[in-house]
């Protein structure tokens, strides 16, 4: 108990020290956040009160986090948040204030029921009452304290992302990556909230934080490359050794020779989803030794194959394109689609007749997608396919119209007029129309007409006054 209580010592001591450090180090708060905390921190606040507060709302703060308010500081002067990762560490009052609004006021009495490296499909089956049912305002809170029980938030990370801090079960003390959208939720990989933030100095200090790629901080883990695969060999956690290989990924500028051995060792070692991390950094850092192996998992996946081409095979994309479009009629994810049409668009590929067929799909992402490409086509190609487009204008969905209006920018043909009137008639009608205001009245402008003076013609006889006519009665 002695060696713990002085290690905890001297880390209280480290931190003190390297906030100093840390605000020499990024004098222009130029890291993510920085401007607004500037690297300061109040002054703690007594035991006595922490005693209080724990005993007022039914629940015990983790130790480390303790020791932090108490012995290092308790949120900031200028906006209430403490020096600390993205817009810096809620007051304990501030995090107390948040608590209706997370989960409730029994909410981090709750027990927590999320966990390290929870899968998407498990979080799915957690949320599903949520997402999936119309919930009365007292349902809704019972469900969303059941998500979010035994957390509380410590911070904001902008938009929707908040800060978590776990407050009972296995996982006590950790910290958690969460949002308001119900994203799945992401723990951090130290153990506990004072290494989470001496990890945060560390990489303000070293300049690590600067690059972008690391602006996300504690989504990653973190080391060198070699430190990386140290760590991945060292665990039997594969979700923990995946986080190692996504690290190496999203950090590393280039990878070396023996590295990628290492690599293509794993490729043929593993399956699920260490094989295609393995996979996915090969191709990014060495294209030209990996597309045997890009062609070999074409076979397993072929979604994720075009996915890694649209990230990392600009410019590669010739010997894949008859593979490709033998394989584009069998896409049924809109995401996947999208990745297929914007490597032709990387690529300057112009073949929008593997296209045509999606934009009748039932699906109204595919639908989307498909008219979207199709805007990037010079006027006289868009003329011929004026039967589609006009198709696209009686669609029932409005985002798809609001591309179709896009992509006709510029057309002059009178028969897409009595399409529009009946655009116009519904933008005066129904609210959800009302975003195709701007869009209309681009398309309309070489008609000389508006969405309003539309409504007062015949569409079918309707003739483009030209500019002189104006003056003659």
């Amino acid at each position: 108990m002695e060696a713990i209580k002085s290690e905890l010592e001297l880390q209280v001591k480290r931190i003190k020290s390297k906030l100093i450090l840390a605000r020499k180090a990024d004098k222009k708060f130029k890291i993510f956040g920085a401007n607004g905390h500037k690297y300061k921190i109040s002054k703690p606040i007594s035991t006595d009160l922490v005693a209080a507060v724990e005993r007022k709302y039914g629940f015990q703060l983790p130790a480390c986090y303790k020791t932090f308010i108490t012995q290092i500081g308790n949120g900031g002067k200028a906006n209430g948040h403490a020096a600390g990762p993205f817009h810096g560490i809620y007051s304990l009052q501030k995090s107390i204030n948040e608590v209706d609004g997370f989960n409730g006021p029994d909410g981090p009495q709750r027990a927590c029921i999320i966990y390290p490296y929870i899968s998407e499909d498990d979080w799915q089956k957690q949320t599903y009452t949520i997402e999936n049912n119309d919930l009365n305002d007292e349902e809704y809170d019972n469900e969303l304290a059941r998500l979010y029980g035994g957390i509380l938030l410590i911070g904001s990370q902008g938009c929707a992302f908040v800060t978590g801090l776990v407050l009972n079960g296995e996982h006590k003390g950790k910290i958690v990556n969460l949002s308001f959208d119900r994203a799945l939720p992401k723990f951090t990989f130290e153990d506990n909230f004072l290494d989470w933030y001496e990890r945060w100095l560390d990489e303000v200090i070293s300049g690590d934080l600067l690059e972008w790629e690391n602006g996300w901080f504690g989504y990653t883990v973190s080391g060198s490359e070699k430190q990386l695969l140290e760590k991945y060999f060292m665990s039997e956690c594969e979700g923990y050794k995946c986080r190692c290989l996504e690290s190496l990924l999203m950090k590393s500028r280039t990878i070396s020779t023996e590295t990628f051995h290492i690599l293509e060792n794993q490729y043929h070692l593993n399956e699920g989803d260490l094989k295609r991390i393995c996979l996915e950094i090969m191709v990014k850092f060495n294209y030209l030794q990996t597309k045997t192996y890009l062609h070999e998992y074409f076979d397993i996946e072929p979604e994720f194959v075009i996915e890694l081409l649209y990230l990392y095979g600009k410019g590669k994309i010739e010997e894949w394109i008859e593979i490709l479009y033998a394989f584009v009629p069998s896409i049924k994810d809109s995401s996947i689609f999208g990745y297929f049409v914007n490597i032709l668009k990387n690529n300057k590929i112009n073949n929008y007749q593997i296209i045509l067929p999606f934009i009748t799909y039932e699906d109204n992402s595919m639908r989307l997608i498909a008219f979207s490409a199709l805007t990037s086509l010079d006027n006289k190609t868009k003329q011929t396919l004026i039967n589609y487009f006009i198709a696209g204008l009686t669609d029932s969905n409005v985002d798809v119209i609001y591309h179709v209006l896009s992509a006709l920018k510029g057309i002059v043909d009178n028969r897409l007029l009595k399409y529009y009137q009946e655009i116009a008639r519904k933008i005066s009608e129904k609210e959800e129309y009302q975003s195709l205001t701007y869009r209309l009245n681009d398309c309309l402008t070489d008609f000389n007409l508006t969405n309003e003076t539309i409504l007062n013609i015949d569409a079918e006889n309707y003739k483009i006054r030209k500019w002189f006519q104006f003056w003659k009665k």
